[in-house]
């Protein structure tokens, strides 16, 4: 069976014209002076061939085993397996140290993995040779190290050049938010709206902006959303009731919307600059925004009479920072002024953070009998008890009590299958677990702990694959850590 071509990475020669041995004399197809010619032409066209090949090679004697490599990484990186995918890239580099496409792999590569000096090393090389999309890459690195002022400019500077970049005005509006920078928020916001008038999140998110300033405008734009975005319409504040604009906020703090928070609780703190409740919101939307917020806790709590939200926030705060023992403190005092079950868990998590289990466990178990129906809280028993190991079956009775009461919460799928990891039944592990990755894709616990199942039953590929994923899904946390080192392990 002859072969129909001879391809290369750069060029292909089809052979279609040459004779075959289905045409040889006696065949009936050729007489024996024209198959002689024939396979005289066959053969100059197979040294040409060689010639040619010769050639390019000596040219470029790398180009193939270059982008044999290439290609595998660009697999690897597909499959989620970052750290095969780095291997690979770097086996290319000596190879074509001055492709301006391996170098943008690289940076990426190496931004996903945190690695953010390196990063900025290859972005540099990238956009040297040449490569277009270096300057988004540098305006993500810029948002990773925290640098917002950069990162506002490099973005919008993008946004501006390739405006068919729908994330790249999200991005321009939260580097200007994190700076307090309305205006900039807003023009990132409006670009985009009106780069494409339909899309619900940019109509969603001006909205959230203008309610504080402009009530009246945030509905129109809200008011036609789908459910559950439209539902944020009747929390507006209404001029009419002041007080409204304070609800607004601490709506917005609830909604995680940081930035948006911060310009209507800075309204509301105009009109009361004496509120403790939402000075001490706005000293942890600060926090939340990677700035200093200490100032604002300090003044909520400098009364004798605190109210317990106000210590709540600075709780919230002080665990965002580590500082679990001052975090304690404060929950504890939020729960003494009013014992709300959710001032109970935040005080067990705080336990928890801080190796103290047993005050965790009461706290929590204190939550539970609080609020039974609460999934939190027994999610919080179950990462306790499981993921401390400390007591399987009371680990086993809160994922169920997670699954009873909610069938759609992925930490229950999870804890539950840990659990039977930790009981020896691998083959129950590995359907719950993989339960849970499907629930959620980019949930890097899930990942690494059926990986560990896949390990435990001696399949390496699999495992190797699912710790991978789990590094590129959390490359510089816990479970990413984790996943590096059991790596190491995996023959």
């Amino acid at each position: 069976m002859r072969p129909e071509r001879f391809t290369d990475s750069d060029y292909i020669v089809t052979w279609d014209m040459l004779p075959s041995m289905e045409d040889a004399p006696g065949s009936g197809k050729l007489d024996g002076n024209r198959w002689e010619s024939m396979t005289r032409m066959r053969r100059v066209g197979t040294v040409g061939l060689l010639l040619l090949g010769g050639l390019l090679l000596a040219l470029d004697p790398f180009s193939i085993p270059a982008a044999r490599w290439l290609r595998e990484g660009d697999a690897l990186w597909a499959e989620g397996r970052v750290l095969s995918a780095r291997k690979a890239y770097q086996k290319a580099l000596p190879l074509r140290p001055a492709d301006p496409a391996l170098w943008h792999r690289l940076a990426r590569l190496h931004m996903v993995l945190g690695e953010l000096e390196e990063a900025e090393a290859a972005w540099a090389r990238a956009a040297k040779r040449g490569d277009p999309w270096a300057a988004r890459g540098q305006a993500e690195l810029a948002t990773r190290r925290g640098d917002r002022e950069e990162a506002q400019r490099r973005w919008e500077d993008w946004a501006r050049r390739y405006p068919e970049d729908l994330e790249a005005y999200a991005r321009w509006a939260e580097a200007a938010l994190a700076l307090g920078d309305e205006v900039g928020a807003r023009a990132a916001w409006e670009a985009g709206l009106a780069r494409r008038p339909d899309d619900p999140m940019f109509r969603f998110r001006l909205g959230l902006l203008q309610g504080a300033t402009d009530p009246k405008g945030a509905w129109v734009l809200l008011n036609g959303l789908p459910s559950p975005l439209s539902g944020w319409a009747d929390l507006l504040p209404d001029p009419a009731q002041p007080s409204t604009l304070r609800r607004w906020g601490l709506a917005l703090v609830g909604g995680r919307y940081w930035g948006e928070a911060r310009v209507a609780l800075a309204r509301w703190l105009e009109q009361d600059p004496g509120d403790p409740i939402a000075r001490s919101a706005m000293g942890y939307v600060l926090g939340r925004l990677g700035q200093e917020g200490e100032p604002w806790l300090q003044q909520a709590l400098s009364g004798a009479e605190a109210p317990p939200e106000a210590h709540y926030f600075a709780g919230l705060y002080l665990l965002e920072r580590g500082r679990y023992a001052e975090a304690q403190e404060r929950f504890a005092a939020a729960y003494q002024r009013d014992p709300h079950p959710v001032y109970a868990m935040e005080q067990g998590r705080a336990a928890m953070l801080a190796g103290d289990l047993l005050t965790a466990e009461r706290w929590l178990r204190q939550a539970a009998t609080d609020a039974p129906g609460n999934v939190e809280v027994w999610n919080a028993l179950a990462t306790l008890y499981l993921g401390h190991q400390i007591g399987l079956g009371k680990g086993i009775e809160a994922a169920l009590e997670i699954l009873q009461r909610d069938p759609q919460r992925v930490e229950g799928y999870e804890w539950l299958g840990w659990a039977r990891y930790l009981q020896g039944d691998f083959v129950e592990a590995e359907r719950l677990l993989q339960q849970a990755t499907g629930m959620a894709p980019g949930r890097a616990s899930a990942h690494y702990r059926l990986g560990v199942v896949m390990a435990a039953k001696g399949r390496w590929t699999e495992a190797r694959r699912l710790l991978e994923r789990t590094v590129l899904l959390d490359p510089t946390g816990d479970f990413g850590s984790r996943a590096i080192r059991m790596l190491h392990r995996i023959p």
